[in-house]
C-alpha cells in the first residue's frame, strides 16, 4: 500500500519556497538511511511524495531533507500525523545562513586652495565621514562577532542534531517500554512455573516414597501369595472330593442294596454289566496293539507285526454284541457255559494303520451299522466333511439305537476332498 507524504515549505519570512527539491529518508535497523520518496514543492510551496515502501521493515524513524543554496538540510523528522496512508509534516519553516552586508563607503579628497565656505562644508563633510568611518569599523567588529556567533551556533546546531540523531525516537522509547513490559510478564510467569515445579517436585518426592512403599506392600504379599496353593490347585482337590464322595454315595446306595435284599431273604445280588459291540471291542483291541507297538518302536527299535487275540465272551441278547461286567465278582458268578471263544488276528500295516482304515484311493468306506464312536475312527481324515443327523427309531427296532441307519454316498464311491458326507444314526 503507498503511502502520500505532504509538507508545506516556507522561509523565515513565511514566504513559499517554490520549485524546491525534497526527499524522504527511513532509518534501517543497522542505523543507516534509506531514501523511500522523492519529489519537488509546488509555487506555493505545497509538497507532495509517494512512498512505496512499508514502514515494518525500518525502525519508526523518518528524516525529510531539502535542497537549498544547492546543498541537502535536514528539514523535519517529526510528523504530525502518520498512517499508512498518509504522513504529514505539516508548515515547515527553513532558513538561510543570514548575510551582513556592509553598508559602502566613498571618500573624496578635500581641494586645496582659499577656506572658503565650500571648504568649510568639506571639512564639515570630511568629519562626517571620519565619523562614519568610526561606526562602520565598529559596525564592522560588531558583525564579526555576530558572524563569530552565528558560526558557533551553527556548530552547536549541527552537534544537537548530531546527537538528536543518534538518540532513539519517542516512538521507539514507546517500543522499548512495551518489549520491558513484556519481558517482565514473560519473567512472572516463568517465576510462577517453576514455583509450581518446585511444589510438584515435593509432591512428586511424596508420591515416590508412597509408590516405593506399595511396591514393598506388593512384594510381601506376592512371596505370601506363592506360598498358598493356587485356585486351580484348589479346584482340582475340591473336584476330587467331590469325586470321591459320588463314588463314595455310590458304594453307600450298594452297599444299601445289597442290605436290603439280604433283609428279604432273597440273597439274590444281581449282576452289574452293560453291552459293547464286538466290533468297537475289536477297534479297542487294535489300538491298544498298535499303541503298544509304536511305544516298543521307541523304546527297544522293534515293532509288532502281528497279533492274535483270544477272548472269552458272554454274548448279549442282540447276539452281536457282548457283554462287559463292573467287577471280578459278577464275572465270577456267571456259569462256564455262558461263555464263548472269540479269536481275531491282527496284522499292523508299516504305517501303524488299523484294522479298519479309509481306503488310500478316498473311497467312502461302508460304516452301516456302526457306532459313531467306531465310525468316527474308521472316516479317518474325512471327519471334515461329515455331516451328522439323527433319526428317531420306533418301537419295534429298540436295538439300532447308536448305530448308523444310512450313509450318503453309498460305500466304495469316490469322495472329493469337498464332498459332503451324510450320515443318519438312530436315536
Amino acid at each position: 500500500m503507498a503511502t502520500n507524504i505532504k509538507a508545506t515549505l516556507r522561509d523565515s519570512n513565511n514566504k513559499p519556497l517554490a520549485n524546491t527539491d525534497a526527499q524522504l529518508f527511513f532509518y534501517t535497523v543497522n542505523g543507516g538511511l534509506t531514501a523511500v520518496a522523492s519529489g519537488k514543492s509546488a509555487s506555493n510551496g505545497a509538497l507532495s511524495m509517494v512512498c512505496g515502501s512499508r514502514f515494518s521493515g525500518f525502525l519508526p524513524r523518518v528524516l525529510l531533507k531539502v535542497k537549498l543554496n544547492s546543498e541537502w538540510v535536514n528539514a523535519s523528522n517529526t510528523p504530525k500525523t502518520y498512517s499508512q496512508k498518509t504522513m504529514d509534516f505539516g508548515t515547515i519553516k527553513l532558513s538561510h545562513e543570514p548575510v551582513l552586508t556592509l553598508a559602502s563607503t566613498v571618500l573624496y579628497s578635500i581641494p586645496t586652495g582659499s577656506i572658503n565656505k565650500t571648504a568649510i562644508s568639506s571639512v564639515a563633510e570630511t568629519k562626517k565621514f571620519k565619523l562614519l568611518e568610526t561606526e562602520n569599523l565598529k559596525l564592522g567588529e560588531t558583525t564579526k562577532d555576530l558572524t563569530l556567533q552565528l558560526r558557533r551556533q551553527e556548530q552547536t546546531r549541527k552537534t544537537l542534531e548530531s546527537e538528536l540523531k543518534a538518540r532513539p525516537t519517542l516512538q521507539m522509547l514507546n517500543a522499548e517500554k512495551a518489549q520491558v513490559t513484556q519481558l517482565k510478564s514473560q519473567l512472572k510467569q516463568q517465576e510462577d512455573r517453576i514455583k509450581l515445579l518446585e511444589r510438584g517436585s515435593g509432591q512428586l518426592r511424596e508420591i515416590s516414597q508412597q509408590l516405593e512403599l506399595k511396591e514393598q506392600q506388593r512384594k510381601k504379599l506376592e512371596s505370601e501369595l506363592n506360598k498358598r496353593p493356587t485356585l486351580e490347585v484348589l479346584n482340582i482337590e475340591k473336584r476330587r472330593v467331590t469325586e470321591l464322595q459320588n463314588q463314595l454315595t455310590l458304594k453307600d446306595n450298594r452297599i444299601g442294596e445289597l442290605e436290603g435284599l439280604i433283609k428279604k431273604g432273597s440273597g439274590v445280588v444281581p449282576i452289574k454289566s452293560k453291552t459293547v459291540k464286538s466290533e468297537d471291542l475289536i477297534f479297542s483291541t487294535s489300538d491298544a496293539i498298535s499303541r503298544a507297538s509304536t511305544k516298543l518302536a521307541k523304546q527297544g527299535g522293534y515293532r509288532i507285526s502281528k497279533a492274535s487275540v483270544d477272548l472269552k465272551v458272554v454274548a448279549a441278547a442282540n447276539q452281536t454284541d457282548l457283554m462287559l461286567f463292573e467287577t471280578a465278582d459278577d464275572l465270577a458268578r456267571i456259569p462256564s457255559n455262558c461263555f464263548g471263544n472269540v479269536r481275531f488276528d491282527i496284522d499292523l500295516a508299516e504305517k501303524e494303520e488299523t484294522v479298519e482304515t479309509v481306503d488310500s484311493a478316498a473311497k467312502m468306506p461302508n460304516v452301516s451299522g456302526y457306532t459313531r464312536q467306531l465310525a468316527e475312527r474308521k472316516l479317518g481324515e474325512l471327519q471334515d466333511q461329515v455331516f451328522w443327523y439323527e433319526q428317531q427309531l420306533s418301537e419295534k427296532d429298540p436295538f439300532s439305537a447308536g448305530q448308523i441307519m444310512s450313509q450318503h454316498p453309498k460305500a466304495n464311491t469316490p469322495l472329493q476332498p469337498d464332498t459332503q458326507i451324510i450320515l443318519i444314526i438312530g436315536v
